[in-house]
């Protein structure tokens, strides 16, 4: 029997399930097979003891809740498929009418589904393309820059520190007159005016002569990140052991054959066509991202605490995976950053809604336009992430795609790929 449906407040709707004396009766079939399987009553083999004989020494009862559970998990998946709905969480359902043979079986699921999206203007969407152009001044600028890449640290002959400069030192902290963990350094190289040391240390040194000793009274900053010396007082024993100055190699010829280049002037000519590619690139995808960014502006969605919870779930996960490549666990940074664990999800919060929105809009355009990948599109594109694999993995992950949902997951991915791609190409650059 076909199920009704009513839209709810939140993106909740309410179906009706209505079953027919016949369903039940199927299910309460189903059910006894179940539940034969569990049952030994003496003269009968497992497995074998009839219907009627199990009604009648346990009651027919025994056989509803398994007969339920049928029947709403079949109706329920039925009437899924029957409005197109797309659930975003589990359903909650009430009795409307009770399980009974001979009478209809009635309840209702109250589910939450994804949003309905009202698609805004989308197609040829008008979006400033700025000119690019790099200036003289530009690439006089980036040469600077690999003059300083190129630079060596030379032995000085001056006597005094001078700010800029980088001095060798030898250091070691006390704490109430004892050395504390972290506080010392052997040949420790410091560029002076740089602010990599506690606020004052850098200054005190100024004004040294190789070979001085000097001792620096210093207090640490109130909100230092080892709670055991932020605000202390402490004393550092400091030797200047030498002074080292930046040298930086002249912009000519020489240089230029260095970087692989006949002259200054080729040199000059390559780095600017480099530059301006480079630029024409982040000035496209910048525009690309703002055409998207107006597509999904344009349409209306009431998004939920439930998609924008998971996504902040998934956003703070990835934090946490981009953490464990530089060595550092989501408590460690926690405890450094001096942060709990919901201010962080406040933190992500805006941008999974941005996240979540800009999925259902482009999700919608998908099936607005009719962009559906291919098998042969899928099967590429799993063709593509196998081969990222190394070959001891690769039987493995082979497996493992080859499981409906992944092979869902990639066929989603592309269809948003499409229509990405497809917003974008229909836009027109001012």
């Amino acid at each position: 029997m076909p199920s009704t449906l009513e839209k709810l407040d939140k993106n909740f709707v309410s179906i009706e399930l209505t079953t027919g004396t016949e369903e039940i009766d199927e299910a309460l079939e189903q059910a006894y097979h179940r539940v034969v399987k569990k049952i030994n009553i003496p003269g009968f083999r497992k497995g074998k003891v009839p219907r009627r004989i199990i009604e009648a020494q346990y009651g027919k009862g025994i056989l509803y809740e398994d007969a339920v559970e049928i029947l709403v998990a079949k109706k329920y998946d039925e009437a899924i498929k029957e409005h197109g709905l797309v659930p975003v969480d589990q359903p909650h359902f009430d009795v409307v009418e009770p399980f009974e043979e001979g009478k209809p079986f009635v309840i209702k699921a109250k589910v939450e589904v994804l949003p309905e999206v009202k698609l805004g203007e989308y197609k040829g969407l008008k979006v400033a393309k700025p000119e690019v152009k790099v200036t003289p001044e530009q690439v006089e600028e980036r040469l600077q820059s690999l003059r300083e890449r190129h630079s060596e640290l030379v032995v000085s002959d001056k006597k005094v520190l001078e700010k800029g400069d980088f001095a060798i030192i030898d250091f070691e902290g006390f704490l109430d007159g004892k050395p504390f963990p972290g506080g010392a350094g052997q040949g420790y190289t410091l560029e002076i005016g740089s602010g990599t040391f506690i606020p004052g240390f850098e200054d005190a040194i100024i004004g040294m002569e190789t070979g001085m000793e000097r001792e620096i009274n210093l207090t640490f900053p109130e909100d230092y990140h080892v709670a055991d010396l932020a605000g202390k007082p402490v004393v550092f024993k400091v030797n200047l052991r030498e002074i080292k100055v930046k040298e930086l190699p002249e912009l000519d010829g020489e240089f230029a054959k260095v970087l692989g280049y006949e002259s200054m002037e080729q040199l000059r000519e390559e780095l600017g066509k480099r530059m301006e590619e480079a630029a024409i690139r982040q000035r496209d995808a910048a525009w690309e991202e703002e055409v998207v960014a107006k597509a999904v502006e344009n349409a209306t969605v009431e998004i939920s605490d439930t998609l924008v919870e998971r996504q902040t779930h998934r956003m703070i996960h990835e934090f946490e995976q981009n953490l464990a490549y530089q060595g550092l666990t989501l408590d460690s940074y926690l405890k450094y950053a001096e942060k709990d664990l919901d201010t962080v999800k406040q933190e992500f919060r805006p941008g999974a809604e941005k996240r979540v929105k800009t999925d259902l809009v482009i999700d919608a355009i998908a099936k607005a336009e009719g962009l559906e990948p291919t098998e042969e599109e899928v099967d590429a594109q799993i063709e593509k992430m196998l081969a990222a694999y190394p070959p001891k993995d690769k039987a493995k992950m082979e497996k493992e795609m080859k499981k409906p949902s992944r092979r869902d997951a990639v066929k989603d991915a592309l269809r948003g790929e499409k229509a990405v791609r497809f917003v974008i190409e229909q836009a027109v650059a001012e």
